[in-house]
C-alpha cells in the first residue's frame, strides 16, 4: 500500500470524528505488520503532515495509530520484523515526544487528569503508556528497555505535557521495573520543570500507585 495513500487513510480524518468508530480502507487494515510499521515510522519524522492536516486531525490519526482501541495498527509493534526491528520502532517513539507532543500540547498543567486535557492529542499524550500495546511482561527484554528509554528522554523535556505523559508511563511500569522508578528518582534531584503538580506527580508515580 503507498505510503501516501495510507497517510491521508489515517491523518486526513474529518474533524470531529470519534476515532473509536471509524472505517479505515480495507487496504489499511489488511496491511502487513513489517509494512505498518515501516508507514509509522516514516509519519513520526514527515513535515508534511503538519502542512496538510489540521492539530484535530492529527490527533484523530495518532489515536488511530496508538490506541488498539481504534484499530489494529499498533500492534506493529509487537508482530513486525523481528526483536531487532521491533525495538527500533519503538527507540522512533522518540520522534512522537519531539515531533508532535511537544509541537502540539502545549497547554499548562495546571492539574493532571482528564480534566486538564486539550483535544485528541493531549489525551494520547497524557494516556500514551496506558493504551499502548507495549506493557512489560508482552515484550522481549530489548523491547522493555527502548521503550524505558523513550519515557527517559521524554521526562528530560521542557515541556510539562511531555514530562507528564513519561511519569504516567513510568509510575505504571514502576511495580515491575526496578529502572522506572530509579528514572523517576534520579529525575526528582534534578527536574526540568518547576511546576508543583508535575513535582508532586513523579513522586506519587515512584510508588507505582498512578492514575
Amino acid at each position: 500500500m503507498d505510503y501516501l495513500i495510507w497517510r491521508n487513510d489515517v491523518f486526513g480524518q474529518q474533524p470531529g470524528s470519534d476515532p473509536v468508530t471509524l472505517d479505515l480502507l480495507p487496504d489499511t487494515n489488511t496491511l502487513s505488520m513489517d509494512e505498518t510499521l515501516d508507514h509509522v515510522d516514516r509519519a513520526l519524522d514527515d513535515p508534511e503532515i503538519h502542512q496538510r492536516y489540521s492539530r484535530e486531525q492529527i490527533g484523530i490519526g495518532l489515536q488511530l495509530i496508538y490506541s488498539n482501541a481504534c484499530s489494529n495498527i499498533c500492534f506493529c509493534y509487537l508482530q513486525a520484523g523481528d526483536d531487532a526491528r521491533r525495538v527500533q520502532g519503538i527507540r522512533h517513539l522518540d520522534r512522537l515526544y519531539q515531533n508532535y507532543f511537544d509541537r502540539y500540547c502545549l497547554a499548562p498543567v495546571g492539574s493532571i487528569g482528564n480534566d486538564h486535557l486539550d483535544g485528541g492529542i493531549a489525551f494520547l499524550c497524557y494516556m500514551l503508556w496506558d493504551i499502548f500495546v507495549l506493557y512489560p511482561g508482552n515484550a522481549s527484554q530489548a523491547m522493555t528497555a527502548a521503550a524505558l528509554d523513550v519515557m527517559a528522554n521524554g521526562i528530560q523535556m521542557k515541556n510539562d505535557n511531555c514530562i507528564v505523559s513519561a511519569i504516567h508511563g513510568l509510575g505504571h511500569w514502576a511495580t515491575d521495573e526496578i529502572r522506572a522508578v530509579q528514572i523517576l528518582q534520579q529525575w526528582l534531584r534534578k527536574p526540568t520543570t518547576q511546576n508543583a503538580k508535575v513535582l508532586d506527580y513523579a513522586k506519587q508515580a515512584t510508588t507505582g500507585c498512578i492514575l
